[in-house]
């Protein structure tokens, strides 16, 4: 179990505004380009407000000499241009944004199987539901860590999967964002630093259909975080992501994910389609000149 952590821990990166200054967290999904899947694009996937405004981020990985982290620049306005950054294709209202990164030799991160996002027939065949356990591995701002990104591994629990969608008012940079979500509501704080950090079911035993299933299951990607919950209605939630606020005595200690299968939707859209199939050709022209 104690490695099975360790891998969940090393999808995430932690992301930085272009001044270095934090403002969320990322994972890292890899796309399979070949049948065997030891090739892969990898995505980063996000909050969509965590991106915000922003036409450059940073993102800051650990490297497998373990010294120091390092910095990549995305520019977030050139990878909308070259079809590299995605949102989901029919609904503004989904905080989710994924984009493409290139793979460095000396960054150390474990890109998280694109199989391993739960659908919705995963959430019925496995009857994931209230009560069910969740990790999820995020930027803790006070301490991120010197020598290499150390994300804090959380816990909790679902605590509504509602059948209904829920009213919603946040902003993506200067835009305000009002909407009514297909979203999971968990039974966990969310801080700032944890925007966009992924929910996992927790792998161990659970009960499955009124059965205990000592063996456990795999530990699938359930969600993506959004944020807290307010405890009463408020005219617009203020996620806030570059510093610490005392928040406690409004959040609820509910928050928001948005459900995986709204991931696979932007996975699934044609010009995500598209631009993989044109990668994975360059790709393979690439390996036919060098051979």
């Amino acid at each position: 179990m104690q490695n099975l952590i360790h891998i969940l821990s090393g999808v995430v990166i932690f992301l930085y505004s272009i001044t270095q200054q934090p403002i969320g967290t990322g994972f890292i999904v890899g796309y399979p380009i070949s049948e065997d899947g030891k090739n892969i694009i990898p995505i980063i996937v996000t909050a969509k407000h965590v991106v915000g405004d922003n036409n450059k981020i940073l993102g800051r990985f650990s490297t497998k000499e373990g010294e120091v982290p390092e910095f990549v620049e995305y520019d977030i306005k050139n990878l909308k241009q070259n079809n590299d950054y995605w949102e989901h294709p029919s609904d503004e209202g989904v905080d989710i944004a994924a984009f493409r990164t290139l793979h460095f030799n000396q960054a150390d991160y474990e890109p998280f199987p694109l199989n391993l996002i739960a659908t919705k027939d995963i959430f019925n065949e496995l009857n994931i539901c209230e009560t069910d356990r969740i990790i999820f591995p995020s930027m803790l701002i006070n301490f991120m860590g010197f020598s290499k990104n150390y994300p804090v591994m959380r816990d909790g629990t679902i605590a509504l999967i509602p059948q209904e969608k829920v009213p919603m008012k946040y902003k993506v940079g200067s835009k305000e964002i009002n909407t009514k979500q297909e979203v999971i509501l968990v039974d966990a704080t969310s801080i700032p630093g944890a925007s966009g950090s992924p929910i996992f079911l927790w792998p161990g035993p659970r009960i499955v259909n009124g059965s205990f299933q000592i063996g456990g299951t795999k530990p699938f990607l359930i969600g993506i975080m959004h944020g807290f919950y307010p405890a009463w209605p408020q005219e617009i939630i203020e996620l806030e992501t570059t510093e610490v606020k005392a928040m406690y005595r409004e959040n609820s200690g509910i928050a928001i994910i948005f459900p995986s299968w709204k991931l696979n939707d932007i996975f699934k859209q044609e010009n995500f389609l598209n631009r993989i199939e044109e990668l994975k050709n360059k790709i393979n022209e690439k390996k036919s000149l060098e051979s």
